[in-house]
């Protein structure tokens, strides 16, 4: 990926992706590595504390727009933050890696109905898949062969007619449903320099959008 040295300041809009959403915001200043900004819309929550997002923004390069971005740590929430005519709620920030181009497709994720012609398999089972992107997916996954954090494996990618085996690593792994012991959520990017599978998974993530918006389930 190419690196940028253009520098993230105060006024710039940015769009945040905490691998399950997708917010708006508003950069209100920058101390070295501290970012602070506007509450999101919708709202990040104590939920994201500690936790990281990306932070990614628009630019103007040789006249075309490119899309940069960063990983952040969400520190903390401020009530009282001070603007010229009133106090707002803000959100604090630290920087966590190098500004770099970002694509955001990458982070877009849909459900894929039952009669999307898309599964994912893993030994020999179909996965129950919550939502994917070209990045990655989230599945609930019930017995007791459940992958473990930062565990690495190959999957069943399935597409119409297409057929790929990739790898993935799981990124993170719920604590058991209350009222469902055995049922845990996982989250898992695609790995690996291959990337045959991208063009076939967005025109399919594409096409079940489509179908979404046409249904009348997706906003």
């Amino acid at each position: 990926m190419e690196q940028s040295k253009t520098p993230i300041r105060p006024g710039i809009s940015v769009d945040i992706v905490d691998r399950s959403r997708h917010m708006k915001s508003l950069i209100y200043d920058v101390i070295d590595r501290r970012i602070i900004i506007a509450q999101a819309s919708p709202p990040l929550t104590k939920h994201n504390l500690n936790r990281e997002i990306s932070l990614t923004f628009l630019i103007r390069k040789d006249g075309q727009p490119v899309r940069y971005g960063v990983q952040a740590k969400v520190t903390d929430f401020i009530t009282d933050y001070k603007l010229s005519s009133s106090e707002v709620v803000a959100v604090g920030l630290e920087q966590q890696t190098r500004l770099d181009t970002y694509n955001l497709r990458l982070d877009f994720r849909v459900r894929p109905p039952a009669d999307s012609n898309l599964t994912i398999e893993w030994k020999g089972r179909r996965l129950n898949i919550i939502d994917l992107s070209v990045g990655g997916f989230q599945f609930s996954y019930r017995g007791d062969d459940l992958p473990e954090m930062h565990e690495e494996f190959k999957i069943a990618l399935i597409i119409d007619e297409y057929f790929l085996e990739l790898p993935i690593k799981v990124l993170r792994v719920t604590a058991p449903i209350a009222h469902d012991p055995d049922l845990h959520y996982v989250g898992a990017a695609f790995i690996g320099n291959s990337r045959d599978y991208e063009r076939h998974l967005m025109r399919k993530i594409l096409e079940i959008q489509r179908k979404l918006l046409i249904d009348g389930k997706l906003a």
